[in-house]
């Protein structure tokens, strides 16, 4: 959980549409008759259909044999149940460069143990509206200006919860059972992440923010409803999402399958998306059932290969997507539970 999509991420043709929204909100309507704006438009959209490969950048790998799809059963290696009145801080931490979050996040919280509450079987993330005086990096000094420009030092208007693992895991099932909040301005996301050789590898399994539509408006009535699923790896990432129900009306599972071959999402056993190692030149997923011997795929540019920790946070969105006057009346982030199984092989 990094940052919303960048430009180059988006869907191609919500793209197409920002751009022309962006075209009309200038002065070219002034300087260019119909006719000529609509050239424009349609070179624009040559240019970025002839640039998308090379954004990509994507490896060609050619495969020695025919593809293998791992037949695995699982064996639970961890798990909380969140059964006793205290989070159990022999495998629990909080997030540790930093507790304190950047500008350029797109958030605007300071996380502590004390938004972080176990009761009823029940672990509750607690964002609140706060002001407190913290260091964003709490063992660096106070005045070192930090990678946000700002003083170390500084005011946060929000706090809110955070709970990563001691211990990294691999391939294998993650999966949270757990009711999400619904305001504005909520950000709660269950992910793992982790490093290698300086190299960055995260599975967003969810994330909810503020939904917009295609030209970058708020849209409240989706709130709570637009499911997240994203990919980093190496400083690039991918993303999907779609409308599903209202999911802070009650709990729901959330699943996902990782191997060396692809990643699946699942809410509530229903696959939400797939994506594979293997990638055709058009840059769609190759099922490890479809690969071919002596053919040439591109590899999948993030596609995460590193053991990561897994992660429970909720941010508090800031700028134009701050909160509202109804975005604390009942913000709780509620986990049921959260487990991992690892593969072992039938």
């Amino acid at each position: 959980m990094k940052s919303h999509p960048t430009f180059l991420e988006w869907d191609f043709f919500k793209t197409i549409l920002y751009i022309c929204y962006l075209i009309t909100k200038t002065q070219l309507l002034k300087h260019f008759s119909k006719f000529q704006l609509m050239k424009k438009i349609l070179s624009i959209c040559f240019l970025f259909i002839t640039l998308q490969p090379s954004f990509a950048q994507k490896e060609k790998v050619k495969t020695l044999a025919n593809g293998t799809c791992l037949d695995s059963d699982w064996k639970l290696e961890f798990e909380d149940n969140f059964n006793g009145t205290v989070l159990d801080k022999n495998i629990w931490k909080m997030r540790e460069y930093s507790q304190g979050s950047f500008d350029k996040e797109g958030s605007h919280e300071y996380y502590s143990f004390d938004n972080v509450k176990v009761e009823n079987g029940v672990c509750k993330l607690i964002p609140k509206k706060e002001t407190v005086i913290r260091n964003a990096v709490n063992w660096k000094p106070d005045t070192l200006v930090l990678e946000d420009g700002k003083k170390n030092n500084r005011t946060y208007n929000y706090t809110s919860g955070w709970i990563e693992t001691k211990k990294e895991f691999h391939y294998g099932k993650y999966e949270i059972r757990c009711k999400i909040p619904k305001g504005k301005s909520l950000w709660p996301a269950f992910w793992m992440y982790g490093e290698k050789n300086g190299i960055n590898n995260e599975i967003d399994v969810f994330e909810f923010w503020n939904p917009q539509n295609s030209f970058g408006k708020y849209t409240p009535k989706k709130l709570a409803m637009q499911h997240h699923m994203t990919l980093h790896f190496n400083h690039k990432m991918s993303g999907e999402n779609y409308i599903g129900p209202d999911y802070s009306l009650d709990y729901h599972t959330f699943t996902v399958v990782w191997d060396s071959t692809k990643i699946e999402w699942y809410v509530d056993g229903a696959l939400k998306r797939t994506s594979t190692q293997y990638l055709t030149k058009r840059g769609k997923n190759v099922d490890c059932k479809n690969v071919k011997a002596n053919r040439t795929y591109l590899l999948n540019p993030v596609f995460p290969t590193a053991p990561m920790e897994i992660l429970a946070n909720i941010a508090v969105q800031s700028g134009k997507n701050s909160p509202d006057e109804n975005t604390f009346n009942n913000p709780i982030y509620e986990i049921d539970y959260i487990r991992y199984y690892k593969p072992i092989a039938k």
